[in-house]
């Protein structure tokens, strides 16, 4: 018999801030959330040994599937200007002023089950049931203490609509729409040696003697020196079950994440600067390797010629390089955090899957010299200095999901460079403009294979907060002499899902045209 844990909300309220932006909900709830819940059920009540290896045990399985309501019936809801009152203290002397807090929220349809999570492998035995059932009992809240649950385990999944969260091998292709802390064995050990209770009360200790020690007053008092105390996570990514696929773009939905690890400070309106070093290194590395023989045309985007300046037509499609950057937040500056490289699907460029993968490998041995790589300019005005992306990053802007995730809506963090000027001007007739800029557009989206959007609005603004206008960034020539391309923000819709990632446009092999997917439902 599978697994399943049935968890219902009867305030029809789910309350709990993301890890990345603490003034979001974390919804889906991840699985870990699950586990350290039932952790801390475990220790506030009797501390049964069962029941501590049962729960052992379910860390030690495959991620769960996770079934939630439909989308359209999960309302996003913020609590902000909340002011609560400072924590109890022992020292009387000491007063923690009170600060605003936000308190993002997700309303749950109530009278029926609104979380699942499945384990369709697992089959405990019934001494290891019988203490999950006891402890799932005794669970009364997941995420914040206001967002109070009753859990139970189920036979066989509730009758309804559901919408199916099904967790991804690590080189599974499919495109991650999630990506979720999970179960793993050293969980429990890691959550337990960060609470550490007595470590507490020590470190407290040890912060009034140094108050009570200090020769002047000290103007800030430290309570808690080691700052947050929180697990070792494992993350995986998630992907919703749909009837119908999602129309693949022309790269992989496998993406990879270079870090920035130092150097200066670069903003959006430096992609093309970027990029372009990025591709001349990435050709001047490959060369010093004769072994490997000539670049291959989806590597440098050009037909094979001699050296890193090959002047065969450009190849129909290759290797995208595209900005990483700190953007659709209340706070976001645009800046770089780092680079991603999108490889063209097999069948876009007539190669074989295993080819492709040897290539790439070569590729990246020659790219990374250990694990490392810097960019500088031959006018040496910067430098950016990156790595392999960490497989604990939490940073929205470096996971895959952020890119390749399917959605009707995308929005342009970089601007679209057309491959023709729209006719008449902005000045002079606004709504012609839109049209011409439209036709563009949809023309380019159909050179990609996709559908023809249903819905193109341009701008010289993006709509994302922290990407910069249009104008700010460099206009790129196509050839000495001929006038500069002229670019700009957009915000398409498409009748069917699209997957990503998505560029879009005559500079899209170099960061320009770069599209966020803009999910029209909460998922």
């Amino acid at each position: 018999m599978p697994l399943i844990i049935s968890l219902r909300f009867p305030t029809e309220r789910y309350v709990a801030a993301s890890m990345t932006r603490r003034d979001e909900v974390e919804w889906p709830p991840h699985p870990a959330r699950l586990m350290l819940g039932l952790l801390a059920a475990h220790h506030l009540g009797s501390v049964l040994t069962e029941e501590r290896a049962a729960l052992q045990w379910l860390c030690e399985q495959d991620p769960p599937v996770m079934l939630l309501p439909p989308a359209e019936h999960c309302v996003k809801q913020y609590m902000k200007g909340v002011f609560v009152p400072q924590n109890p203290s022992e020292a009387k002397d000491i007063k923690h002023p009170r600060k605003e807090r936000s308190f993002p929220s997700v309303i749950l349809p109530g009278g029926q089950a609104s979380i699942i999570f499945h384990w369709p492998a697992a089959a405990p035995d019934d001494a290891t049931r019988a203490a999950l059932a006891s402890l799932v009992g005794k669970l009364v809240r997941l995420g914040h203490s206001s967002s109070l649950v009753m859990g139970a385990l189920a036979d066989e999944i509730p009758d309804g609509e559901w919408q199916e969260l099904i967790p991804l091998a690590n080189d599974d292709p499919a495109a991650t729409d999630h990506r979720l802390r999970v179960p793993w064995p050293g969980l429990l050990d890691s959550a337990e040696r960060a609470f550490d209770a007595n470590g507490r009360e020590a470190e407290l200790a040890a912060a009034f003697a140094r108050r009570d020690n200090a020769t002047r007053p000290l103007t800030k008092f430290e309570a808690s020196p080691r700052g947050r105390y929180d697990a070792r996570h494992v993350t995986c990514g998630y992907a919703a079950r749909r009837s119908t696929p999602a129309q693949p773009g022309p790269w992989e939905s496998g993406l990879c994440i270079l870090t920035r690890t130092g150097g200066d400070r670069l903003g959006l309106d430096a992609t093309w600067q970027v990029t372009s070093v990025l591709h001349r290194t990435i050709l001047d590395r490959w060369l010093r390797h004769p072994e490997f023989g000539p670049v291959p045309a989806w590597i440098s985007g050009h037909q094979p010629g001699n050296g890193a300046e090959a002047t065969g037509p450009a190849f129909h499609n290759h290797l995208a390089m595209f900005p990483l950057a700190f953007v659709d937040s209340k706070h976001a500056t645009g800046n770089l955090l780092g680079l991603g490289i999108a490889i063209p699907r097999p069948e876009t460029i007539g190669l074989d899957k295993s080819v492709i993968r040897q290539q790439w490998r070569q590729l990246l041995g020659c790219l990374l010299e250990n694990g490392k790589l810097s960019l500088i300019p031959d006018d040496h005005a910067w430098t950016l200095e990156l790595g392999l992306s960490d497989a604990d990053e939490r940073r929205e802007a470096l996971q895959p999901s952020r890119w390749n995730a399917p959605a009707t809506q995308w929005q342009s963090i970089t601007p679209i460079i057309l491959d023709r000027h729209p006719k008449p001007s902005l000045k002079k007739d606004p709504e012609a403009w839109a049209e011409s800029c439209m036709e563009i557009i949809t023309q380019a989206c159909l050179r990609l294979g996709l559908p023809a959007p249903i819905s193109v609005k341009p701008s010289l603004f993006s709509t994302t907060n922290g990407a910069p206008p249009a104008p700010a960034f460099v206009a790129p020539t196509p050839r000495p002499g001929r006038p500069a391309r002229f670019h700009i923000h957009a915000s398409i819709t498409f009748a069917e899902p699209v997957a990503g990632p998505l560029l879009i446009g005559a500079g899209r092999f170099r960061g320009y045209g770069l599209m966020k997917p803009s999910p029209n439902k909460l998922s």
